[in-house]
């Protein structure tokens, strides 16, 4: 209590009362700038705590402007303060140390946003760099612009050279179209020429043999009247035999090619049985078989029938055989094995013998030819192969040849299978 006697003494000595002594005026100036000075800045600070939209900022703008008007009124009150406002003075000092703290504080949390507020230089540094950063973009946006345009001109262009070409491409699908309708009609025109080459051959083979047969019944006739004991017309009339009988076989052959150059009749599609066939088709070949002295066997347990057209399955075998054995090796007793199983849902029939061979690497291109014959020590026609090759495209069938000369020739023959046959039969 002593001390605020004192402090209020002293406050007292420097009142308006001392202001005949030589500071007096010093006092009275100084505490009214100071108070009009705080009574000034208080309105700013809380003109900007309005203003910013940052909490924290707001009130420490806040309390600095509380604090300006505690400052201020404790200047006021050393002016026109007397005695008994001692406790006002020392609340209102309380208050604002308080405010001071607090301030203090709050500004020292506010230290790193204060320090990131940019300065005059800095803001000018980077207004200038934006400014740059503009110039550079618009001289980009007109870079771009003249790269539009030129792009612009290209399209355009090669537009019209699209145009250009769609005419042309136009007027080349029209002539496509008028040579493919040119093509048609003379593909029309040509299996028409075929087809009817096909039945001229097919008929004129077939009335030719009335006569061949004709010739060959003379020829029995004559050799029957004239006397048997005739070397000279014997060796005649044998050679007259064998031209009537190649002629009779060339036009079976040519009948045959004929046959199959047609397309396959469903209704003739039939089970056909292996042995059945073969059994046929050895009876037909007896006097060769003999002649040969061929040995053979066949294993249809495999595949005892497929579902083919009889007539065309008894002329591949028909061919095969006779192939193995017209072509056999003389030093080595003839054999010709038949077989048939069922291989990835396909029949394949396999004609094995051990006849002179031949070689694919030459031949093979040239295999199924029309007329091609690669041995010329025995008679033929060079069309069996072919006949085999037809008739197994015409029933979407396969051929696969396998052979080695001086060892024998395998034929494999794929069947395709019949979607109404099951196990082993197709």
């Amino acid at each position: 209590m002593t001390h605020l006697v004192l402090l209020f003494q002293l406050q007292a000595q420097i009142s308006p009362n001392a202001a005949a002594s030589e500071v007096g005026w010093v006092f009275w100036v100084s505490e009214l700038l100071a108070a009009v000075a705080y009574l000034c800045v208080a309105p700013l600070l809380f003109y900007l705590t309005v203003k910013r939209d940052d909490l924290q900022r707001r009130i420490v703008l806040l309390l600095f402007g509380v604090m300006a008007l505690l400052a201020a009124s404790v200047h006021v009150i050393n002016l026109v303060g007397t005695r008994e406002w001692l406790p006002v003075l020392l609340i209102v000092k309380l208050v604002l140390g308080v405010a001071a703290v607090v301030t203090a504080f709050l500004l020292y949390k506010a230290i790193p946003g204060l320090l990131a507020i940019p300065s005059q230089i800095r803001l000018q540094r980077a207004n200038q760099e934006l400014l740059e950063q503009v110039q550079e973009r618009e001289k980009a946006q007109a870079a771009l612009r003249e790269t539009q345009e030129e792009l612009e001109r290209r399209v355009q262009q090669r537009s019209r050279q699209l145009n250009a070409a769609n005419k042309d491409l136009e007027r080349e699908i029209d002539t496509r179209k008028r040579t493919e309708k040119q093509l048609i009609s003379k593909n029309y025109e040509l299996v028409r020429l075929n087809a009817d080459l096909d039945d001229f051959v097919y008929y004129a083979s077939r009335d030719l043999k009335g006569p061949v047969l004709n010739v060959a019944g003379l020829v029995q006739v004559i050799k029957e009247e004239l006397p048997p004991n005739n070397p000279a017309l014997g060796d005649l009339f044998t050679r007259l035999d064998n031209s009537v009988s190649q002629i009779n076989r060339k036009l079976n052959n040519l009948a045959e090619v004929s046959r199959i150059q047609r397309p396959v009749d469903q209704g003739r599609l039939e089970m056909v049985s292996f042995s059945e066939v073969l059994a046929a088709v050895k009876t037909q070949l007896q006097a060769l078989i003999q002649t040969a002295n061929a040995e053979i066997t066949a294993d249809f347990s495999g595949a005892p029938a497929v579902y083919f057209s009889r007539e065309n399955l008894h002329s591949l075998l028909y061919h095969l055989l006779t192939n193995a054995l017209k072509y056999r090796e003389p030093s080595r007793p003839t054999r010709v094995a038949l077989t048939s199983q069922l291989q990835e849902r396909s029949i394949v029939l396999a004609v094995r013998d051990n006849g002179i061979g031949m070689d694919l690497e030459r031949h093979g291109p040239q295999l199924f030819s029309l007329f091609r014959r690669f041995h010329d020590h025995v008679e033929g026609s060079g069309l069996g192969l072919y006949i085999i090759k037809r008739i197994m495209d015409n029933h979407r069938g396969k051929v696969k040849v396998q052979s080695t000369l001086g060892e024998g020739t395998t034929f494999s023959l794929y069947f395709v299978p019949h979607v109404k046959d099951t196990s082993n039969k197709a």
